[in-house]
């Protein structure tokens, strides 16, 4: 790897070394945007959706919703519900009361 002065690049290189410089900016921007809002985009998982439940019987019914709606394969179908059955729900984590998003993640946008 070669390292460069900061002044020889810009003098052989202004227009690169003046795209690099704005474009860090915007990066640095962006990764504070989305530290600003770090669920934009996100999709709950099946496992997000079993962690609220409280009993393995409101799991299964969780797990037979999505396959109906084929919002998880046959594969995962089988794999969720062997899972409650052998290790129950909380195998998916702890119960996520109601608000658990926004206890989490709200006092992040006020920064």
């Amino acid at each position: 790897m070669v390292t460069w002065d900061r002044r020889d690049f810009k003098k052989l290189f202004p227009a690169i070394s003046k795209e690099l410089e704005s474009s860090g900016s915007s990066a640095v921007e962006a990764r504070e945007e989305s530290m600003d809002e770090p669920l934009r985009g996100f999709m709950p998982g099946p496992e997000d959706y079993l962690s609220r439940c409280k009993t393995d019987e409101e799991a299964m019914e969780v797990i037979n919703f999505l396959h109906k709606r084929g919002e998880i394969s046959g594969e995962v179908f089988d794999r969720l519900r062997r899972q409650v059955e052998e290790c129950g729900v909380r195998s998916f984590g702890p119960l996520r009361e109601d608000n658990y998003y926004l206890k989490k993640y709200g006092n992040r946008r006020g920064r």
